[in-house]
């Protein structure tokens, strides 16, 4: 009787260790989300030029080389955030820090509403 109630414990604790094991699983909170940030919409300019626009879903980049894509975000914490698009074959990465809701900065630029 007793042989078999350890017998019994012995398996009960197995399979609950085994359901922790296979039951965590990862998870990234550092993913790309589609689209722009609700922050970012709108034309943002440097010294009065308009250089990029984000709508929703699509980012416009003026200038030499410029175009239109879908856009892609990941938020680095901090008021950071990462875009992703591609215009005319290249494929761009920019990380932005969000001031207020008329500034941001670049990498080595500022722009303003």
């Amino acid at each position: 009787m007793r042989l078999k109630e350890l017998a019994v414990g012995v398996a009960a604790t197995a399979m609950l260790g085994a359901g922790f094991v296979s039951g965590a699983q990862q998870v990234s909170a550092a993913a790309w989300h589609k689209g722009s940030p609700k922050l970012f919409i709108g034309t943002w300019k440097s010294d009065g030029y308009p250089l990029y626009k984000f709508t929703a879903n699509k980012i416009t980049v003026y200038g030499k080389g410029g175009g239109t894509s879908k856009a892609m975000y990941k938020y680095l914490g901090h008021k950071k955030y990462t875009v992703k698009y591609k215009v005319q074959g290249y494929h761009y990465k920019e990380t932005f820090t969000y001031v207020d809701s008329h500034k941001l900065k670049g990498h080595g630029f500022n722009l303003t509403r």
